[in-house]
C-alpha cells in the first residue's frame, strides 16, 4: 500500500491545540488585534510546536493576488553570437527572477514578448520587463490592463510600478573620471557593435562625459564573435589612447591582447573594464573594473512592490562599485 502524506497543518489546528478561536489565532500570527501578550505568545508557541506554515497562495487569493509574477521573454533567436549573448544574458536575468520569487512565495509566469493576448489569462499580479530593447507590446498590454510593471533602465509615464536603473551610465562616468584623475589624456572606448540599449547606454555617457570635458573620443566597436577584438585594440593604441574603458566587459582578454603587444599596465596604458557577471579573474589580474549587477533588480523588486500604487513609477538605483586594480606586466 502506498503511504499518504501526512496532512498539512492548519489554522484551525492551531486554534483548537491553543484553546482559542480560528480569528484570534490569525491575528496572533499575522501581527494584528489586541490580543493579550501572553496569549499571543502561547498561540505562537503552539503554531511552532505544530509546524504551522502559512498557506500564502490562499491569503493571496482571497485578497485578489496571484502570487505570480511575468516576465518578459524575447523569442526572436537568431543563432549568432550577439542573439547567444543576449540569450546568456537573458537566462541570467531569469534565473534571479526565479530564486527571489521562491523566496517571497511567487510563481513565475513566461511570456514571448511576441504574445500580448497572453497577458489578459496570465493573472499575474506584476510584469516584469527585462530589457528595453524587446518588443514592448507585451509591455503596453499590461499598462492599459493596469498591471503594474518593473522596468529596467525604462521609464514608463503614467504606468504604477517600478522603473530600476541598472547604473550602467553611473558606472561609465566613474571609470572616465578615475582614468582622467590617473593622468590619462586620450581615453579610448572599447563597445560592442550592436544596437542594444545597454550599449546606448554606455556610448552615450562616453561621449557625453567626453563633450563635457574638452576630450576627442575615440571609439572601437567589436563585433559579437569577439573575433575584432585584437586588431580594435590595436586600433585605439594607433589612434593615440593612454586609456581603454572597455564596455564590452573583456577585462581578462583586452590585457592578453596588451600583452602580446607589450604594453605595460598602467605604465604605458590605463584599462578598466565593465564587469557583469563574475569578476573574480579580473581581480586575480588586478584589472580595474567597474561592477554593475543587474541581476539585482528581482530583489528590489519585491522590497518595492508594496510601494508601487502610483500613477508613474517608482524610479530605483542598484548599487555598483568600482574595484581599483594595479596590473603590471
Amino acid at each position: 500500500m502506498t503511504p499518504t502524506a501526512p496532512r498539512a497543518v492548519t489554522l484551525r489546528d492551531v486554534a483548537e491545540r491553543a484553546g482559542v478561536s480560528t480569528a484570534a489565532t490569525s491575528q496572533a500570527l499575522n501581527e494584528r488585534g489586541n490580543l493579550r501578550p501572553e496569549t499571543r505568545a502561547r498561540i505562537k508557541a503552539v503554531a511552532a510546536e505544530l509546524g504551522y506554515s502559512p498557506n500564502r497562495s490562499a491569503a493571496a487569493l482571497r485578497g485578489g493576488r496571484t502570487m505570480s509574477v511575468g516576465f518578459v521573454m524575447a523569442d526572436g533567436t537568431d543563432g549568432d553570437a550577439a542573439a547567444e549573448r543576449r540569450a546568456l544574458r537573458r537566462a541570467r536575468q531569469l534565473n534571479a527572477l526565479v530564486r527571489a520569487s521562491a523566496a517571497h512565495g511567487f510563481a513565475v509566469t513566461v511570456l514571448p514578448d511576441s504574445r500580448p493576448d497572453l497577458v489578459h489569462s496570465a493573472q499575474i499580479d506584476v510584469l516584469y520587463f527585462p530589457d528595453p530593447a524587446d518588443d514592448r507590446a507585451v509591455l503596453r498590454e499590461a499598462v492599459a490592463r493596469g498591471v503594474p510593471v518593473v522596468a529596467n533602465d525604462l521609464y514608463i509615464a503614467g504606468a504604477a510600478g517600478l522603473s530600476i536603473r541598472t547604473g550602467y551610465d553611473s558606472a561609465v562616468r566613474a571609470a572616465l573620471i578615475l582614468l582622467a584623475e590617473a593622468g590619462a589624456e586620450r581615453i579610448g572606448l572599447l563597445v560592442d557593435e550592436s544596437e542594444v540599449p545597454r550599449d546606448q547606454i554606455g556610448e552615450s555617457a562616453y561621449l557625453a562625459w567626453s563633450t563635457v570635458h574638452g576630450r576627442s573620443p575615440i571609439v572601437a566597436r567589436v563585433d559579437p564573435g569577439r573575433r575584432r577584438l585584437a586588431r580594435e585594440v590595436r586600433a585605439l593604441l594607433d589612434a593615440g589612447a593612454d586609456a581603454i574603458f572597455s564596455f564590452c566587459e573583456e577585462g581578462p582578454e583586452i590585457y592578453l591582447q596588451l600583452e602580446a603587444t607589450g604594453q605595460v599596465i598602467p605604465r604605458d596604458l590605463q584599462l578598466v573594464a565593465l564587469c557583469t557577471t563574475d569578476c573574480a579573474l579580473n581581480d586575480r589580474l588586478g584589472i580595474t573594473h567597474v561592477c554593475v549587477h543587474p541581476e539585482w533588480a528581482a530583489e528590489t523588486m519585491f522590497s518595492c512592490l508594496g510601494d508601487v500604487s502610483g500613477s508613474d513609477p517608482r524610479v530605483v538605483d542598484l548599487p555598483w562599485e568600482l574595484v581599483r586594480g594595479s596590473t603590471t606586466r
